[in-house]
């Protein structure tokens, strides 16, 4: 698909959203349950601190009694929970066996109220530990510790972490999903488009006149839009036709009541001025069928796309010409490619093909051969004979209008300027040559149906 597509921007767009969407719901959920972790933490903590400071005893000889806590992990080296006491006034220190010989910091619990503090490395680990200081009334007066209670935060182990690589995963594959949705929701939306796409390109290849109106809601309004232009198009055309139809009938009875007055001249007696008005009422006729001619190509639809096969229209032209008086005494060599087709109308194509076939059949001595083949895009096709050839001006002067390269024929020389204005107005290129056959050579390059 190209770069500009509508496909290509909305489900570009929709993955962008759907990935801004999941980041931004991915760090609520961390930051939200890293907050739930943390206040569960705390809570047990503050538990946990709240049981050792109610079993200080500052009168007993142990400051705390043996097993303040029934959790059998402080009781296990190492385990990754801890708690400590220190007796500030004799610098007795009380610890849970899991501290085995690591202290905790003593300055910690330096506030009367619990102080949640993180230490980078206990035990190889880092620890999360809520501190307290306090004063505890005896029979000897007040006294004063410091109790800590600690747990490790292990990175392998931490619920956080493992959260936040299953939300991953959840996350990665809800958008995949959601991916998957948007574009099969984007395929089935365009689909409309892509109909009408088809038929207007049925209407630019001359199968069908108008677009249906079975479109989507949407887009009812584009196509009766599109069939108004359709409709004024061939208006216009079906307009022009007529006037010029009507302005050709209007000048042929002139012309013939011209070519009476012509005839009853020489009948008189005044051949000189007989034959000029002769000569003068023939090329207004051929001028006015020329027009009449051209006109058609002209106002032949351009958004209406057509084809034609080449094949055909080749061999049915060379069927008719070997047929004449002069064709039927013609080698005619003919080779084309298998289907061969080409964006023109199968009338323009069938006429230029004649024009050209029959001007070499008139000019050729015994050979008339026709190649054709196909190319990338287009169509070549190249007419030779092996008539008496054309110097470089007489090649320059054919195509134009009016311009007989035999003046002892009779026509005016309208045939191959017909043929090049058909070309010219189907997009194609025509060049004249001296054939390797020793007469002329046309060149003809045609669009390829697309």
């Amino acid at each position: 698909m190209a770069p500009r597509s509508l496909r290509v921007r909305l489900l570009i767009g929709g993955a962008l959203s759907i990935a801004v969407a999941l980041v931004i719901a991915g760090l609520f959920l961390i930051a939200s349950f890293a907050a739930s972790i943390e206040a569960e933490r705390r809570s047990d903590l503050k538990a946990s601190l709240a049981r050792i400071i109610s079993a200080i005893d500052p009168d007993a000889s142990e400051i705390v009694p043996e097993g303040p806590l029934r959790d059998p992990r402080y009781d296990t080296p190492l385990s990754g929970v801890y708690w400590q006491v220190e007796d500030r006034d004799t610098g007795q220190l009380v610890r849970s066996r899991s501290l085995w010989d690591v202290q905790l910091p003593t300055w910690l619990a330096r506030e009367e109220t619990p102080t949640l503090s993180q230490l980078n490395e206990v035990a190889g680990k880092p620890l999360i530990v809520l501190s307290q200081a306090i004063r505890v009334e005896s029979v000897n007066g007040e006294r004063h510790f410091g109790v800590l209670v600690g747990k490790e935060r292990d990175a392998a182990d931490d619920p956080l972490t493992q959260f936040g690589v299953n939300l991953t995963i959840a996350l990665a594959l809800l958008g995949g999903a959601l991916f998957v949705a948007g574009a099969l929701q984007v395929h089935y939306g365009l689909r409309p488009l892509d109909r009408l796409g088809r038929h207007i390109e049925a209407v630019r290849r001359g199968d069908a006149l108008r677009l249906p109106d079975q479109e989507a809601g949407e887009l009812l309004p584009v196509a009766a839009q599109i069939n108004e232009l359709l409709d004024a198009q061939e208006a216009s055309i079906a307009f022009a036709r007529e006037r010029a139809a009507d302005l050709a009938h209007g000048l042929k009875t002139p012309l013939a009541i011209l070519g009476a007055t012509s005839d009853r001249l020489r009948q008189n007696g005044d051949r000189a001025n007989a034959d000029l008005l002769r000569m003068l009422t023939e090329q207004m006729n051929a001028r006015i069928d020329y027009q009449l001619r051209i006109a058609r190509l002209r106002l032949r639809s351009r958004a209406q796309g057509v084809s034609a096969s080449l094949n055909d229209t080749i061999l049915r032209s060379v069927s008719v010409l070997r047929k004449g008086h002069v064709g039927e005494e013609l080698n005619w060599v003919v080779e084309l490619d298998q289907n061969l087709r080409v964006a023109m109308d199968e009338h323009d194509l069938l006429e230029l093909t004649g024009i050209l076939l029959e001007n070499a059949t008139q000019w050729a001595k015994g050979r008339v051969a026709v190649h054709a083949y196909g190319r990338t895009g287009d169509v070549r096709l190249v007419i030779e004979d092996d008539g008496i050839g054309l110097t470089d001006d007489q090649i320059a002067k054919l195509g134009i209008r009016g311009t007989r390269l035999d003046e002892n024929t009779s026509g005016e020389g309208l045939g191959v300027a017909i043929a090049f204005e058909i070309v010219r107005l189907n997009q194609g290129d025509i060049a004249l040559s001296r054939s390797p056959l020793g007469g002329l050579e046309v060149d003809l390059r045609l669009p390829a149906e697309r």
